[in-house]
């Protein structure tokens, strides 16, 4: 049995700035940044160069003033040739591979082959990124079954390189499902897309299920995929809790979080806001919780066991920090 600290935490250990050494990049810098990126991207890997173009920028990037990184969608089908995993295409060493693979293989064992496979092809591509005198610097230890966490030189809209690097993340995956689990809408206030995604990861935890960003909706215990399209996402949750929500709505955090306070049992809900709180007390660094829930965080941090030692220094639930 799973535990669900334990699950939370593993849900939440996706992504996030792993350098420490990045800042904040404004709207007009990320196209130009990104074309130099992905310039510099094909030089390493010119026999890929021109799959870099199928980028797709997730989650708020693009849409604020100033974006905290950039998350980038990128086809797992690159990553394969006939089924299998392209080394050749990405240059990559079979002999080095094969000791990596069997590496990973005897740490994750519950790993499938596929992911496992994923996770010593991008690792060493994070390796080569490494050895090269471009610009690009990857973290090789963080790189996940469908991740590869970059930094990079800012650009300016006129290509002059700025002093400030940005962390750019790679997501493997289906474009379509990562449009989907990174979307943020931009809101006014204190909230942000993670608060959309986190609740929505909060709904499939109440109900024994994962919802992981690359991969899909899995059951908690089989680890097998229960959903890995955004509309199988939303008829999932649908069943679970007999609603009738829409993607639309799914997407935008105050609208589901009016229907899942009018529409939920009380035990439904007050399971999923405990879930949700956990989850956001364990969010940063600097995670707001939404001003309709500060009340319930109040009346329930003891029992809960709240911290609000992420909470950012102008939130009004600071002073009840421990």
């Amino acid at each position: 049995m799973i535990k669900l600290e334990n699950l939370i935490l593993e849900l939440l250990n996706e992504g996030g700035n792993v350098f420490g050494t990045t800042a904040p990049i404004a709207k007009e810098k990320i196209e130009p940044t990104l074309e130099k990126f992905t310039n510099q991207l094909g030089t390493i890997f010119p026999k890929k160069a021109a799959t870099f173009s199928s980028f797709e920028k997730l989650g708020s990037a693009g849409k604020k003033d100033m974006s905290g990184d950039i998350d980038v969608a990128y086809p797992a089908a690159h990553l394969t040739k006939d089924g299998k995993p392209d080394l050749e295409g990405w240059g990559l060493n079979r002999e080095e591979f094969d000791q990596l693979f069997e590496k990973i293989r005897k740490r994750a064992r519950t790993s499938t082959e596929a992911q496992t496979q994923m996770r010593a092809m991008l690792t060493l591509i994070a390796n080569k990124i490494n050895e090269t005198n471009t610009e690009i610097r990857a973290d090789a230890k963080s790189a996940g079954s469908n991740s590869l966490f970059l930094a990079f030189p800012q650009y300016s809209a006129d290509g002059r390189k700025q002093p400030e690097l940005i962390q750019v993340d790679i997501n493997v995956g289906d474009p379509d499902w990562l449009k989907f689990s990174y979307y943020s809408n931009i809101y006014k206030g204190v909230v942000k897309g993670l608060h959309r995604t986190q609740l929505m990861l909060a709904l499939f935890t109440a109900k024994g299920k994962m919802f992981k960003h690359e991969q899909g909706v899995l059951d908690k215990e089989t680890r097998e995929v229960e959903a890995s399209t955004p509309s199988e996402a939303v008829e999932l949750l649908n069943k679970l809790y007999g609603l009738s929500i829409t993607r639309d709505q799914l997407n935008d955090y105050f609208e589901l979080s009016e229907i899942l306070e009018r529409q939920l049992s009380e035990g439904d809900y007050g399971k999923v806001m405990d879930i949700y709180l956990k989850i956001l007390d364990k969010t940063g660094p600097f995670a707001h919780v939404p001003e309709n829930l500060e009340k319930y965080w109040i009346e329930n941090q003891d029992r809960l066991g709240l911290t609000g030692k992420r909470l950012p220094e102008d939130s009004p639930l600071k002073k009840y920090a421990v």
